[in-house]
């Protein structure tokens, strides 16, 4: 199926991203990367007027401690999660290969396994 028209916005900046949020209300989504929300566009039970993709910001992407407190950029990438010997040692539920359901991370149609 085919996804609602909607309109993408690339965000220059995490302050352009909130006003643009702040603009378009809750008709607008944030895209970082891969997830759900493309596939959901697809089936029409989600119908944003408006994408506001988050995903090359690079202040929003990366890894810190934070004292007790591991702190995970909004737009950081499973693949960096995965390799991050902080996130291994602190949450390696978060390091595992994969998170997604099996049809996303590997469709079916895939040869590889």
């Amino acid at each position: 199926m085919i996804p609602a028209p909607f309109d993408y916005v690339a965000a220059e900046s995490p302050a352009h991203a909130l006003a643009l949020l702040d603009s378009f209300g809750d008709d607008a989504k944030l895209l970082a990367g891969g997830h759900s929300l493309l596939p959901m566009m697809k089936l029409r039970l989600a119908a944003p007027s408006v994408l506001i993709d988050i995903g090359r910001l690079a202040e929003l992407i990366g890894i810190r401690a934070d004292g007790d407190e591991l702190v995970i950029g909004a737009a950081t990438p499973h693949a960096t999660l995965a390799a991050s010997d902080l996130v291994r040692a602190d949450a390696p539920l978060l390091a595992r290969p994969r998170i997604s359901s099996p049809g996303i991370s590997r469709p079916p149609w895939s040869p590889v396994s």
